[in-house]
């Protein structure tokens, strides 16, 4: 038998008939190679992408900052081509974080409107931007090169293994979102953009540790400025 269905015939005490069906699992079934190891990988990659990214910055940041001696852009200059754009990428994707942030009701509801009516992925959107911006202020290209490769990588793997949980939790809408909203570039603005922000939902999603760690962030590209230019 390669597996199926088989009826078993059961006489209960007043002698009728009882007809059961059982799924029957061969025994070869046990040797065959995993289904879900991807699965497993995207997992593995999921519950430990922070702590991959982390390592991976911090080692690039301290080689700029001790091998390197990278003399960084001053955040807080306004004439300065190359500190606009590392500041703006900065702060825009922090908005667009914590726009996002403040929409976002998780494994509730799926979330169509604000940001996540112009994309499925707003957070991942403004966390790559404000690294790129970080990366810009401090002249980090190595670092750069880490997160437009490995770390967009992990990323991307995240973004697959939400979708597919996503699309499990809400059959009934996911086809129809993913039709009219792209994964991370707008192609179109809808009235459903302006709606769904809240206070309590910022705070409960704690977006607040990514506006402080931003501002420490600054503070301390800034503080790494004046000490290399000042010696």
């Amino acid at each position: 038998m390669r597996g199926g269905y088989a009826n078993f015939i059961v006489h209960n005490r007043k002698g009728t008939l009882l007809i059961s069906t059982a799924h029957i699992k061969p025994k070869h079934w046990g040797s065959e190679p995993a289904a879900f190891q991807p699965s497993a990988i995207h997992q593995w990659l999921a519950r430990r992408r922070i702590t991959i990214s982390l390592v991976g910055f911090t080692t690039l940041v301290l080689f700029n900052v001790f091998v390197m001696q990278t003399i960084p852009r001053n955040p807080l200059a306004i004439t300065s081509l190359g500190s606009l754009a590392g500041s703006g990428l900065l702060w825009i994707g922090l908005a667009v974080r914590s726009w996002s942030a403040g929409t976002l009701n998780k494994s509730r509801e799926l979330t169509m409107v604000g940001p996540y009516s112009l994309v499925r992925n707003p957070l991942y959107v403004g966390s790559f931007m404000m690294m790129m911006g970080f990366c810009i202020l401090c002249r980090d290209w190595p670092t750069m090169l880490f997160v437009a490769g490995p770390m967009s990588y992990l990323y991307w793997k995240q973004v697959r293994f939400e979708e597919d949980k996503l699309s499990r939790m809400f059959p009934l809408q996911w086809d129809d979102y993913i039709q009219s909203t792209p994964r991370f570039v707008p192609v179109r603005l809808n009235r459903a953009v302006l709606g769904g922000w809240s206070l309590f939902e910022w705070q409960r999603n704690r977006e607040h540790q990514a506006v402080v760690a931003s501002l420490l962030g600054v503070l301390g590209i800034w503080a790494w400025f004046v000490l290399r230019t000042s010696t």
